[in-house]
């Protein structure tokens, strides 16, 4: 993607995932959005746990096509990042938010894919400010997730008392919902965790 192509002035978000098949041959794929007013991780991260959930459910391994078609999907009441993205957004000094992907085949006994996230956000300007977060698996992606959103409802509804302004209200109740179903999502990835440990269990004691 060429900045001039989408005339950019403002910072990016990135959503940039490498994807490995059962053979360990890797593709990358990415994609990016004006970083203003949606393209943070609290609103950007429930689409890979959508993501996660639906390979999960179908049964099926990722891939750069199913990634950019899920994540370019337009629903919601907010924008998904959706145009192509070929720089390296961890190099990219107009990335402040980028969700750093590494997505693999599902395990064969929780039924969910393999996947890291690392999210980096930066913003310089007179108080600049750095910070990366490492998250291993569907369950610890789902639960930070969680974690954002409610963060985000919190700070929006301060917004909506303090303004008295029912828009602030509105994009509080859609995070406190996506925070609901996010946490759903980690419950049933850890119960399938819990499951295949126990049936590890049985087996070694059967033997």
């Amino acid at each position: 993607m060429l900045r001039s192509e989408l005339r950019l002035t403002t910072p990016l978000f990135v959503a940039q995932a490498a994807i490995s098949n059962h053979t360990g041959l890797t593709a990358r794929a990415g994609l990016a959005m004006p970083a203003a007013p949606f393209g943070s991780p609290a609103w950007q991260l429930p689409a890979l746990v959508s993501y996660l959930h639906h390979l999960h459910r179908d049964q099926a391994d990722p891939s750069p096509e199913l990634w950019r078609a899920h994540t370019e999907r337009p629903t919601g009441l907010f924008p998904r990042p959706h145009h192509r993205y070929q720089a390296n957004g961890l190099h990219d000094p107009d990335a402040v938010c980028v969700l750093d992907i590494q997505l693999g085949p599902r395990d064969k006994e929780t039924g969910w894919p393999a996947a890291d996230l690392a999210v980096i956000e930066q913003e310089d300007g007179a108080c600049p400010f750095g910070r990366i977060t490492h998250r291993h698996g569907a369950e610890a992606i789902a639960a930070h997730a969680t974690e954002e959103l409610t963060a985000e409802h919190a700070t929006l509804m301060d917004r909506a008392r303090q303004h008295q302004d029912t828009y602030f209200a509105r994009l509080a109740d859609l995070a406190h919902r996506a925070a609901d179903w996010a946490d759903k999502v980690r419950a049933a990835a850890h119960s399938d965790t819990i499951h295949a440990q126990a049936d590890r269990a049985r087996a070694r004691i059967t033997r």
